[in-house]
């Protein structure tokens, strides 16, 4: 009952699906890296008339996946795989920004232009469902990932709206498209989107009509779908304890409180040694998503399949390599 209400209420109101990645890992650099997760926006259906800016995108998808299906050894079909090589290399955190539409969810004017006591009985708010054994309230998560998010979004928007006119000469060679411009606007496209999306996100948090919610389903998914425990092959592996002939040899004078005092230091030096067997590691395998998506029942046209791949593989690659901020 609970899994309906989550997916069928997105037809009338907005939710956030937090789906953490990994748990909090140890300091890098002496700073404390935050775990990963991934934000997933269901909106309401987009139900209004179409206008130019909709007509603009479509295009440019119609256009986009018109390269995809040209043959095998054609420039068109190698551009095509070259380009989604490159939106694969971007931040899943940017893509998920980019996905929401600030215009189908509910407007903040609803929440801030309310008296205090109307602030109360407000229906402006946005569920923030997570599962609880995964993590604890994503909310401090999601106020630090927006920002970094901000201010980054809002420069690269500037960027590459700047660059965008030196690449137009390209236009001049002939047959071939300008892919250089067409690729600075699209970045400074997406890097707007994300920068709309998270001033609107950080709007709801300063009012406090973000409402963190858990969901038993998330964590039964959780649970079935866990990776399993494999040994960090960089933890270091405490030394074997010597042997009683080893001790008897080194320090035969030795009495009773020199050796409860050893084993005392041992004990602690056992639990780190231990604790650090395990490395940083995914709460989730892939197999989770189709479950994941039937859950949520979002259609089948929905990018949120190809989306968690791509976050969990970054997340992969980046526990490989250290967090990326």
């Amino acid at each position: 009952m609970h899994a309906t209400r989550i997916a069928r209420s997105a037809t009338r109101s907005m939710r956030i699906i937090a789906l953490p990645l990994t748990p909090p890992c140890k300091p890098i650099n002496g700073k404390a890296a935050e775990h990963l997760t991934y934000y997933h926006f269901i909106t309401p259906p987009d139900n209004r008339k179409s206008t130019w800016s909709k007509w603009i995108v479509a295009k440019a998808s119609d256009l986009w996946a018109g390269l995809g299906k040209a043959p095998e050894g054609n420039w068109k079909r190698r551009a095509f795989l070259y380009g989604e090589r490159l939106v694969d290399r971007l931040d899943f955190e940017e893509l998920a920004l980019k996905s929401l539409d600030p215009s189908l969810g509910p407007r903040l004017s609803n929440i801030v232009h309310t008296s205090s006591k109307k602030k109360e009985e407000a229906t402006a708010q946005i569920p923030l469902i997570y599962p609880p054994s995964a993590c604890t309230s994503p909310l401090p998560h999601i106020q630090s990932l927006l920002a970094k998010r901000t201010p980054r979004h809002k420069k690269g928007f500037w960027f590459w709206l700047a660059v965008s006119p030196i690449t137009a000469p390209f236009a001049l060679i002939p047959i071939i498209p300008n892919f250089p411009f067409f690729f600075c606007v699209w970045r400074s496209w997406s890097h707007y989107r994300a920068y709309k999306a998270s001033q609107y996100l950080e709007g709801f948090l300063k009012q406090g009509a973000i409402i963190p919610q858990t969901s038993p389903e998330l964590d039964a998914i959780y649970a079935k779908y866990a990776p399993a425990l494999l040994p960090d092959a960089d933890a270091e592996k405490p030394p074997p304890p010597p042997s009683e002939h080893a001790r008897a040899a080194d320090s035969p004078t030795r009495d009773s409180s020199e050796a409860s005092s050893e084993q005392a230091q041992q004990g602690p030096q056992e639990e780190t040694a231990a604790a650090s067997a395990y490395g940083p590691r995914l709460l989730l395998t892939k197999e989770a998503v189709p479950e994941l998506q039937k859950l949520l029942e979002l259609p089948e046209d929905s990018t949120f399949a190809a989306d968690v791949y791509r976050a969990l593989e970054q997340a992969r690659l980046r526990l490989e390599g250290g967090q990326k901020g």
